[in-house]
């Protein structure tokens, strides 16, 4: 009798297990997830409520189901409490923006290990306001004027650094995507992209600024995730040619909104992973570009 008691309880474990999702491929689940239409949100501006009605408005319109907004550290955590708490009624998961060219040589991460820490608190603190759901990695190493001379090095550190804080974030069971660009594997650093895939990330977001060959000057990266069983998102450029010294061919500012589409269309036709996302950059322009629509 005690027997089938013990088989009983085993199976209704199982069962259990499996309604929880203890059944599936966690990290094809991760992958999906993480790979939502987004929009990345630099200014500070659009945390508060004065802005909703627009930017809100614009998510919308664009399909877009998460947002990457860079966010103070000195941000009130009630001004981030009432932002997560619109962002959670809209539907729209949170992730905090954060990043910059020096992190990526710092001996020990600490400014990454250190973003991680203040989201994981920021959400103990959210806590049914909703919450992040991961962090965005905007750390460009190649920005750096030693990359010109030791980019090995430099790429070296920011390797481990980079899978350093994808260890302390699945500690806070935080999700993390990697923004790289999309000559990695053309620069001879093949072996230090492949590792940031595996080893550094939920998702790589791809600067793929360039129209002329979308799809080929991403394959080498999505051929890696897929390998992984990671996310790919591709970031397509809407701010104005001239900015930041953008050409015509880098951006879509005056393509307009129906060429994007035509673009990740094709995208999704061309490149072979699953999970293949998409995300506007960044919500400033485009709210510009939505404004002279009307």
């Amino acid at each position: 009798m005690a027997g089938v008691i013990r088989a009983a309880f085993f199976l209704l474990l199982c069962l259990l297990v499996c309604c929880t999702g203890g059944c599936g491929n966690n990290k094809e689940d991760t992958a999906k997830r993480v790979c939502k239409t987004s929009m990345f949100s630099w200014e500070e501006e659009y945390l508060l409520p004065d802005m909703e009605a627009e930017a809100g408005q614009a998510l919308e319109t664009l399909g877009c189901e998460a947002v990457y907004q860079q966010i103070p550290e000195d941000t009130d955590i009630d001004v981030i409490k009432d932002y997560l708490k619109r962002r959670r009624k809209a539907g729209q998961d949170v992730y905090c923006l954060a990043g910059d060219s020096k992190w990526a040589v710092q001996k020990n991460g600490e400014a990454m290990l250190r973003t991680v820490e203040i989201v994981g608190k920021w959400n103990k603190e959210a806590r049914g306001d909703g919450g992040f759901c991961g962090i965005v990695w905007d750390v460009e190493p190649y920005l750096l004027m030693r990359w010109e001379t030791d980019p090995v090095t430099v790429m070296s550190q920011f390797v481990q650094n980079a899978v350093k804080a994808y260890r302390a974030a699945k500690e806070q069971d935080l999700l993390v995507i990697l923004c790289i660009p999309n000559f990695y594997d053309a620069v001879g650093m093949e072996e230090s992209l492949e590792k940031l895939i595996q080893s550094g990330c939920d998702a790589v977001a791809v600067m793929n600024y360039d129209k002329t060959d979308e799809a080929g000057q991403i394959s080498g990266e999505a051929e890696l995730a897929a390998k992984y069983e990671k996310g790919i998102i591709h970031i397509t450029e809407m701010q104005k040619p001239g900015t930041h010294e953008l050409e015509p061919k880098n951006t879509y500012y005056q393509d307009g909104f129906e060429a994007v589409e035509k673009s990740w269309k094709h995208l999704r036709e061309e490149i072979p992973n699953e999970n293949m996302g998409f995300s506007w950059h960044y919500l400033k322009p485009v709210l510009e570009l939505l404004r002279e629509r009307e």
